[in-house]
């Protein structure tokens, strides 16, 4: 029997047109994006369906728009498919749309939860975040510590892929020196600040006295977040790793080992827009079974090798 484990993708897997079949077709999506759009005072069906991609693409509208997406195709594809699997995880943003499909909070409290940490997140200015790809882990740590604590990794995505994160000025340095030692690439991402550092640090004590105000229940599934890269049974402990993750690196390579090598997983479901966990998980481990699953066609068609 395949061992599954469900995957949410983060920002940066959004794009214009995004869920724009499902709305043509389904009554449930569609009320379930005005529950969104009321929760967070957003035109989020617009957006997600017209742009314009400056819009979409603003932290404030891109982490409900892909919470939402990913959550109704989670929603659909298990009404049409009965889906049976063992473990969740997402990456970054996504790790709040697996709580929600491991049961740990409602959609409502989700999208509420997901809108305050968008607002919030966008609000931190002057860092950013820069992705190298093609240098060792050893080499790019050997850079940052020159810079004295203004520059950290920020998610480990795959072996060959680090996103550094931290000031701007720290980083337009930095990237030549990545250059330099041969990294094949060097990318400065499209995000307003410098997530998963310590530049989050007011964002994290405001959406940690947010969290307050909710419950967060026991996983139905083991549920491996971020900052531990192993499996967390309790929702008193996965609130506070959601909080941890706001200022600490996303673990997404040990991540994904633990599901193989621990709990026997062999079969990743990526669910939401694009299909960049499934790029990051092959990379990871070839050997292992990915399945993308963004449209209404990829749901109605919906079959594990």
């Amino acid at each position: 029997m395949k061992k599954i484990m469900l995957v949410f993708p983060g920002q940066g897997s959004q794009y214009v047109g995004m869920m724009k079949d499902i709305l043509k077709e389904s009554y449930e999506a569609i009320e379930l994006v005005k529950e969104a759009e009321e929760i967070t005072g957003k035109p989020l069906r617009y957006v997600m369906e017209n742009g314009p991609e400056e819009k979409l693409n603003d932290t404030t509208f891109t982490q409900p728009a892909i919470f939402v997406h990913s959550y109704v195709v989670f929603k659909l594809l298990n009404e049409h498919n009965h889906l049976k699997y063992h473990a969740v995880a997402g990456h970054s943003l996504g790790e709040l749309t697996a709580l929600a499909a491991a049961d740990v909070y409602s959609f409502r409290d989700g999208i509420s939860i997901v809108n305050k940490r968008a607002d919030l997140m966008s609000q931190a200015k002057n860092g950013g975040m820069t992705a190298v790809i093609g240098l060792e882990k050893e080499k790019i740590d050997e850079v940052i510590k020159n810079y004295m604590g203004e520059l950290t990794i920020a998610n480990y995505n795959e072996p060959k892929q680090i996103v550094v994160s931290g000031s701007l000025w720290a980083l337009e340095k930095a990237e030549k020196h990545f250059k330099e030692l041969g990294a094949r690439k060097v990318i400065r991402l499209n995000v307003s600040g410098a997530f998963h550092s310590k530049f989050m640090f007011e964002a994290q004590q405001e959406f940690k006295a947010y969290l307050d105000n909710f419950t967060f229940h026991d996983p139905t599934v083991p549920v491996i977040p971020n900052i531990e890269a192993r499996s967390v049974l309790f929702g008193d402990k996965l609130k506070e790793d959601l909080v941890k993750q706001l200022t600490g690196p996303v673990r997404w390579v040990d991540s994904i080992q633990y599901a193989i090598e621990k709990l026997k997983i062999d079969t990743f479901v990526e669910i939401g827009p694009k299909r960049v966990l499934s790029g990051l998980i092959k990379r990871i481990n070839r050997d292992v079974t990915v399945v993308n699953v963004d449209t209404l066609q990829d749901i109605e068609n919906f079959e594990l090798p």
